[in-house]
């Protein structure tokens, strides 16, 4: 099976057509079953989560949760190959707001992910990286993914090394470092119980590059983690992008399945040939 379980309608609004642009796409691009997964700062009741009011104010759609979650519902029961979702910005000290956010509530599919240090929206602005410790970034960055996925609280950890977006490297004196967070990623993920997420959407980014490293799948595949695949499309036309190269990738790190999910539940599925 093709899956693609990241995907966002914040371009179009909580829109049935709209929806329906994207499982059309999918069709098209051979994908056979779609998660849509829109940020939980676009509603007022995971809002207030994220800690940056500013940011909420100038970006927040102020999505009715009830109305999303029927719009996704009533796609699937119309027979589309939809899942429901969520991604929510990792947040210190949010853990049990993220909690009650996400309870009684019927997700397929929760995914976490870290796009903040501090108040640093990292992969916001290419210039907001003038003058700054990439090495500490870095640094910083994983830290904050590791307690993520330790937290327990999602089933999938999205994007896992975004933090290289904009092409920022470390020097090479900061490789066995990184390849020591990349162990601590994974040993984190086989603890919990958090699937990783590969994902084409650095390939539309200045990176140019899929996420996560190679090296990071390989120990993954290597510990167990399970993975899924993603295009992080935030328009209808990104459905199922580059998804030869996530098969190809996922293939040379060792995998050949995929995680489905059902209510949160996950379970392997082959990958495509």
């Amino acid at each position: 099976m093709i899956l693609d379980y990241h995907m966002h309608l914040e371009q179009g609004g909580l829109d049935a057509g709209y929806l329906n642009r994207f499982v059309e796409q999918a069709a098209a691009a051979g994908v056979d079953e779609i998660c849509i997964t829109e940020h939980a700062y676009h509603f007022p009741e995971a809002a207030a989560l994220l800690g940056k009011p500013g940011y909420v104010a100038a970006r927040s759609k102020g999505y009715d949760i009830d109305a999303y979650i029927a719009l996704v519902l009533e796609a699937r029961d119309r027979g589309l190959p939809v899942r429901l979702g969520i991604e929510m910005d990792y947040i210190p000290g949010a853990e049990e707001g993220i909690a009650r956010f996400l309870e009684g509530r019927p997700w397929d599919l929760v995914i976490g992910a870290v796009h903040w240090i501090d108040d640093w929206g990292f992969d916001l602005d290419p210039a907001s990286w003038g003058g700054r410790d990439v090495e500490e970034a870095y640094r910083r960055y994983f830290r904050l993914a590791e307690q993520a996925v330790a937290s327990g609280l999602f089933d999938v950890f999205a994007h896992p090394d975004v933090i290289k977006v904009f092409g920022a490297r470390p020097g090479p004196g900061f490789e066995g470092e990184l390849l020591g967070w990349y162990d601590r990623l994974v040993e984190a993920a086989r603890a919990s119980g958090t699937c990783l997420e590969l994902s084409s959407a650095g390939l539309r980014k200045p990176v140019g590059e899929i996420y996560p490293d190679p090296r990071l799948l390989e120990r993954a595949f290597r510990a167990g983690i399970p993975i899924t695949t993603a295009s992080d499309a935030h328009q209808p036309e990104h459905v199922g992008w580059a998804f030869d190269r996530l098969a190809a990738a996922a293939r040379a790190a060792g995998y050949t399945t995929v995680t489905a999910f059902d209510g949160r539940r996950g379970r392997q599925v082959p990958l495509p040939a």
